[in-house]
């Protein structure tokens, strides 16, 4: 049985030698980078045992330059476990579909804006995360590191697509109501908190929404509404959709859920209720 401290030796060998440059004619070369966990600024570097020896002086190694001034470039995995412990840095090695993040303990980076930039967000990309204090290792894939959350097998993201391509035609379904919707309001001929197909293609047409942090491109609407809040209060309840990605996003843009209604609702489809608790009543005539 390996205990404690030869599982530490023998990871300890196979990272350090993971981090020395390799044969010339292996494939492929790794690349690295390093990751500020506070700003997220992110370099290139070709070796980072070498930067880190030739930047010891450098403020962004302060807390380590002590302990650098007594290491050499044979101590390669001594370096990077000083550097991401004591100075706020994730190491992150690059090898075509496999992505290694050394960090320290659970202090690593918000690592969604470097992978989207790098094209790392597939879920065919695998990605090692390597805590160094302990040694720990978590597989994931690139697709978790995409913004929101992923939405549910069931939900019919395709019908969805299909209505909001057609929002502006008048179809035979618009009174029905849309899947997966529990939006606290209610319309007349429709159970509690379905949201009409004619109220959504409404919404479509003239609200404006932020592009999906994942692909750049606008999400579509599936979700308007107020959602009980505690015993006696509820706020706006707006979900978010992106067909590329198949992301969610709460809005939480939107602060009036009745003001954004009257400007992005045509009358007709205006809802005829809000209900709290399980009762409809008319806005109108509430205290």
């Amino acid at each position: 049985m390996t205990n404690r401290r030869q599982f530490l030796q023998t990871t300890a060998a196979i990272t350090g030698a993971s981090l020395l440059p390799k044969n010339l004619f292996a494939a492929p070369t790794p690349t690295f980078h390093f990751i500020q966990t506070t700003t997220l600024n992110s370099w290139t570097i070709a070796n980072p045992t070498q930067w880190c020896l030739d930047h010891q002086h450098d403020p962004l190694l302060e807390r380590a330059k002590d302990r650098l001034s007594t290491l050499t470039s044979e101590d390669s995995d001594r370096i990077i476990r000083l550097v991401v412990r004591r100075c706020g840095l994730n190491l992150v090695q690059i090898e075509t579909n496999q992505v290694t993040v050394h960090h320290w303990s659970k202090q690593h980076a918000d690592l969604r804006p470097f992978f989207k930039t790098n094209g790392f967000t597939r879920p065919e990309v695998q990605i090692t995360l390597l805590a160094r204090r302990d040694e720990t290792i978590t597989h994931k894939t690139g697709d978790d590191f995409l913004y929101g959350t992923k939405i549910a097998k069931e939900f019919p993201i395709e019908l969805f697509t299909s209505k909001w391509s057609n929002r502006f035609l008048n179809e035979s379904d618009d009174q029905q109501a849309s899947p997966s919707t529990n939006s606290g309001l209610a319309w007349e001929g429709l159970e509690d908190g379905e949201i009409p197909w004619a109220a959504l293609k409404s919404a479509w047409k003239r609200s404006q929404s932020a592009s999906c942090l994942n692909c750049d491109q606008p999400p579509i609407l599936v979700q308007f509404g107020l959602k009980q809040v505690g015993m006696f209060n509820r706020s706006p309840n707006f979900l978010r959709v992106c067909p590329k990605c198949n992301q969610s996003f709460i809005d939480e843009t939107i602060t009036n859920c009745r003001g954004w209604m009257k400007a992005n609702l045509d009358a007709d489809v205006y809802p005829k209720f809000e209900i709290v608790w399980g009762t409809r009543f008319k806005p109108e005539s509430k205290s």
